[in-house]
């Protein structure tokens, strides 16, 4: 479908303002709804066309042409068509219309007959424009700072989800970086636009909370940090909140995150990250016609009152303060990085090494006064 101006029969003088402005109000909109569209540009002509040299319209990702690029209804049908196909494959292309199209075939260009009754010849640009992606990282830890930092030069959106409480935060990432201080699965897939690349890496803060937002949000990527036995805790427990199987869930997530360069440090594991991050939004950004999300009830997800205390077991029924068993430190257990189950009792933990202890010897850590390490 097209939707150009009143048609010419032959070139004008007059000015295009009017009609550029059209365009372009258009191409802020599809900007800031973060809609792929397509522009196209004339940069040759021969009479007798109706379009001039510069002359432009957009194309959004279903195919309807605004603008104008002259009123031969064959280049339109051609050059809508070539736009998807740009978007579809995230490359530009220049195309030649004309009624031989050998005349004008040469390296670079993709020739098509002119069909219509006109005898003319146009050569359109055609740039796809593809709004910058959706970065969410979810957890404030030294990778996830240095992906901000890096990402922030690639022109992703990035938003980094924290928990309440982390103060000071803001002031020390790249300007332009959202926060998001909540770890609840639903505001976090909110805190994004459809189809997000997702990175968790709370490091055990709430990652199963990351894993269920990413699903949510129907990322085109999750990569969770974290060794191979914490990524299958973490899934299963992000399964058990979204209720979903957790073979579903695991098709979704890439573990470990990042190529394989030997990183070691913060910083080179973020670059292997990244590096992985652009493959992705090379291969399925763009348009969503490549990529499909895992489905199941997810966005049937228990309430905030069933779902775990932070990355630890469900059905966590009281918010009373806790004691964590191995350390003693104070524990909220609406809030506890991980929690275990024992003997019928839940046990909240302040850091995933008091995990790794406690599993090791449970009974040798459950010495301590009124059962205040654990809720029922």
């Amino acid at each position: 479908m097209t939707h150009d101006t009143t048609p010419r029969d032959e070139p004008s003088d007059e000015s295009d303002d009017g009609r550029t402005a059209d365009v372009e109000t258009l191409e802020r909109r599809l900007t800031n709804r973060r809609e792929p569209y397509a522009r196209a540009t004339i940069v040759r002509r021969e009479p007798p066309v109706s379009a001039n040299v510069g002359d432009r319209a957009v194309i959004t990702a279903d195919g309807e042409l605004h603008g104008w690029i002259g009123g031969v209804s064959c280049a339109q049908s051609v050059v809508s068509a070539e736009a998807q196909a740009a978007l579809e494959r995230g490359e530009p292309r220049l195309l030649g219309i004309a009624p031989d199209p050998d005349r004008i075939d040469r390296a670079g260009l993709e020739t098509f007959p002119m069909r219509c009754h006109s005898e003319g010849v146009l050569e359109v640009f055609v740039e796809p424009v593809n709004t910058a992606p959706d970065l969410l990282i979810v957890g404030d830890s030294p990778v996830s700072r240095s992906l901000a930092r890096l990402a922030g030069e690639l022109t992703f959106d990035v938003t980094i989800v924290a928990a309440d409480g982390d103060e000071g935060l803001e002031g020390n990432l790249p300007a332009g970086t959202a926060v998001r201080f909540s770890t609840d699965p639903d505001a976090i897939a909110d805190a994004v636009d459809g189809e997000p690349i997702v990175v968790v890496a709370s490091m055990g803060g709430f990652d199963a909370r990351g894993v269920a937002a990413a699903v949510l949000a129907d990322a085109l990527y999750v990569g969770l940090v974290a060794s191979g036995t914490r990524a299958t805790e973490v899934i299963e427990r992000a399964a058990s909140l979204l209720e979903c199987d957790p073979t579903t869930v695991r098709e979704v997530v890439t573990n470990p995150a990042g190529v394989d360069v030997s990183a070691y440090t913060p910083a080179e594991i973020a670059a292997s990250v990244l590096a992985e991050v652009v493959d992705v939004r090379a291969t399925v950004g763009g348009t969503s016609g490549n990529y499909t999300p895992p489905t199941c009830d997810a966005h049937d997800a228990p309430e905030e009152s069933e779902r775990e205390g932070s990355d630890g077991v469900a059905d966590v029924s009281s918010h009373d303060p806790a004691v964590d068993p191995v350390c003693g430190a104070t524990v909220d257990p609406a809030d506890a990085p991980a929690s275990r189950e024992h003997d019928g009792r839940t046990y909240h933990f302040c850091c995933p090494g008091c995990v790794d202890s406690f599993d090791s010897d449970p009974e040798s850590h459950l010495d301590v006064p009124n059962g205040a390490a654990s809720t029922p």
